[in-house]
């Protein structure tokens, strides 16, 4: 990127409590009880989950449309294999309530675990529904249970019209899924605005996708609405129009700042083209200072009550923005056209502070390296050398976003301070890339002036026998971190990478004919490109952007044994990636070793244009935090 009352305890497997049949709403029980969240986990809203996260555990409650057997699991991977499943059902005939604690190793019947961790507090069901009410322990200490974090959870559920014939005989599913959650914090949900609050919808104009290329990042100009005083952006919502779902990867909006704005006008009335490219306009470079940012899996997002952003340029805000949409296409469907994007809420009723966004990680490049067959650590550092501008009493992050591709398994952002390593600023040791929510911290963190952030990204390349590059594509990766906070500054981006030189010399490269520069120079006065572009509807005209190519370059000319060898030749030899001892040093030189150092700023209130300003560092020595590793339910 460019950047969510009975209780039975006993020693047997086989928890049962007899109740009578019970003629209800199928959501009685939730508002007199009051449970805290509650989200639907399928598309025909048949399976309700409801639930409030307690100290030492998490009560559930799931509302299902049958009168059979129900299941609601914990899954390491998103499937059955490994999964920890509670199962219930009300007996049709005596009206008892049965509930197990079972482990699936498999993809047969869920063996009942011979500790039963889960405690029921009501069941019955009507007519249409079954409902089941239990709680389930955080960590139970059960190695056949999964430990329920702050992390991502791979929720995955299942139902059946007719009740088992017995504990282990019981037919499969007819209806089953799986849902990514965040179960300590409230699923995204729309709330009732107040009048005060307006809309202005940004949408694809019919942006149409290539037909021979599986990845594209689109991009459009567009004017915020006119508004009478000083107003603030404070939430949004996708719009992602229904049969591209799974074309639309991730969506920013990025603020355009240049030394006169007036010039994006020309560009308005263009339906788009593709980004990143040599035929972009250079002004377009201008607009990069990210606003919002939308991924797959997010449902939106709503800013607390006393911050918003900023807009129109008279305000400290801007004017014009531009609309970036990651377009993938794996299986390269045929001619297709879309229309997504964005619905924006902003009010003119002015919260307390201005808030801004900042990009965090490591620099989107091909020196990003995983090799194939490991689990891998990547890092990118935004030191104090970078910091050091912050104002005296620093930023306050109120919530931000991590994102990786496809290899993405455990992502952290660190956050150093005189040495001694803080609370994570953002941490998800189970990382799934096709749920990436905004998350809110629950207690605002503050950064101050010489603080040191470390984004960390593991990935888990163990069944591919290829290496994969930093770059756009999604089979390519990324490594970073997306945070909002206040007060407002001009500070748009913050990020490393090391050094290229690096990378080939710790391949045996001495002396070489030639190397691009990888590193990112300030910005001259660009002449402008005639703003009269091509929508790019003819899909001949798109290029393919893999940044990886570039390490074709890069040609050794010493030692003889690598005269004329490229770094891409090098890493295209699957005999290379064998070398255990070799993989090990990278993995020191790339991840604690040096680091060229990007601080982006947007000097609008001065020079107005934008300013990158590189630095070499080295991995910070700190006292790391403490790691809690215990069971918690002792």
């Amino acid at each position: 990127m460019r950047k969510m009352g009975y209780i039975v305890t006993t020693t047997v497997v086989l928890v049962v409590i007899t109740l009578m049949h019970v003629r209800a709403s199928p959501m009685g029980s939730a508002a007199k009880e009051g449970m805290v969240h509650r989200t639907v986990l399928d598309t025909e809203a048949n399976y309700v989950l409801l639930w409030t996260p307690r100290e030492r555990d998490i009560i559930f409650e799931v509302h299902v449309a049958t009168t059979g057997y129900v299941g609601l699991g914990f899954s390491p991977s998103g499937g059955m294999k490994g999964a920890d499943i509670i199962l219930g059902w009300v007996n049709d005939l005596t009206g008892e309530v049965i509930l197990h604690d079972r482990y699936a190793p498999g993809y047969g019947i869920p063996i009942i675990d011979k500790t039963q961790d889960v405690e029921l507090i009501e069941g019955y069901q009507n007519d249409t529904h079954t409902v089941l009410k239990f709680s389930r322990l955080w960590d139970s200490c059960d190695d056949e249970d999964y430990k329920i974090t702050d992390d991502t959870v791979r929720i995955i559920w299942a139902y059946n019209y007719m009740d088992p014939e017995g504990e282990m005989d019981m037919m499969i599913h007819h209806k089953r899924g799986t849902k990514s959650m965040y179960l300590n914090e409230s699923p995204f949900t729309m709330r009732e605005l107040p009048d005060d609050v307006k809309t202005f919808d940004v949408v694809a104009n019919n942006a149409r996708l290539p037909n021979t290329i599986d990845t594209i990042y689109w991009c459009k100009i567009y004017k915020i609405p006119s508004v009478e005083r000083k107003a603030q952006i404070i939430g949004f919502v996708p719009l992602i129009q229904k049969e591209n779902i799974e074309h639309v990867h991730h969506m920013v909006l990025y603020e355009c700042h240049l030394p006169d704005s007036e010039i994006m006008a020309s560009f308005l009335d263009i339906d788009g083209a593709q980004c990143h490219t040599k035929n972009m306009p250079p002004s377009w470079k201008y607009c990069s200072i990210p606003l919002i940012a939308w991924a797959i899996g997010s449902e939106g997002e709503m800013y607390p009550e006393h911050v918003g952003f900023p807009i129109g340029e008279e305000h400290g805000g801007f004017t014009y923005f531009m609309m970036e949409i990651h377009y993938d296409n794996p299986n390269l469907r045929q001619d297709v056209v879309d229309n997504s994007g964005l619905r924006v809420f902003y009010t003119e009723k002015v919260r307390k502070y201005d808030a801004g966004n900042v990009a965090l990680g490591h620099n989107v490049s091909p020196t990003l390296i995983v090799p194939p067959g490991q689990k891998w650590l990547t890092v990118g550092h935004c030191a104090s050398e970078c910091t050091e501008f912050l104002p005296p009493g620093g930023l306050n992050v109120f919530h931000g976003m991590l994102h990786s591709h496809l290899l993405g398994s455990s992502l952290r952002l660190r956050h150093i301070r005189n040495g001694v390593e803080l609370p994570r600023i953002l941490e998800d040791k189970t990382y799934d890339f096709n749920f990436q929510q905004n998350r809110v911290l629950k207690n605002e963190v503050n950064i101050l002036p010489g603080d040191h952030i470390i984004m960390e990204c593991g990935y888990d390349s163990t069944k591919l026998k290829t290496p994969t590059y930093g770059g756009l594509t999604t089979n390519e990766e990324m490594c970073l971190g997306f945070l909002a906070y206040y007060p407002r500054i001009d500070f748009m981006f913050c990020g490393s990478n090391p050094p290229m030189k690096n990378i080939y010399e710790s391949v045996g490269f001495e002396e070489i004919y030639s190397m691009d520069d990888w590193s990112i120079e300030e910005e001259g006065e660009e002449e402008e490109a005639e703003p009269a572009l091509n929508p790019s509807n003819n899909t001949s005209e798109y290029e393919e952007l893999k940044m990886w190519l570039g390490l074709g370059l890069i040609t050794a000319k010493s030692p003889e044994k690598y005269d004329g060898m490229t770094l891409l030749d090098v890493f295209d030899n699957a005999s290379f990636w064998l070398d255990s001892e070799w993989i090990s040093q990278f993995q020191n030189i790339t991840a604690y070793g040096e680091h060229r150092m990007t601080c982006g700023r947007n000097l609008r209130n001065t020079e107005k244009k934008r300013k990158w300003e590189q630095t070499t560092i080295n991995y910070p020595n700190f006292i790391p935090l403490e790691e809690n590793a215990g069971c918690s339910s002792q």
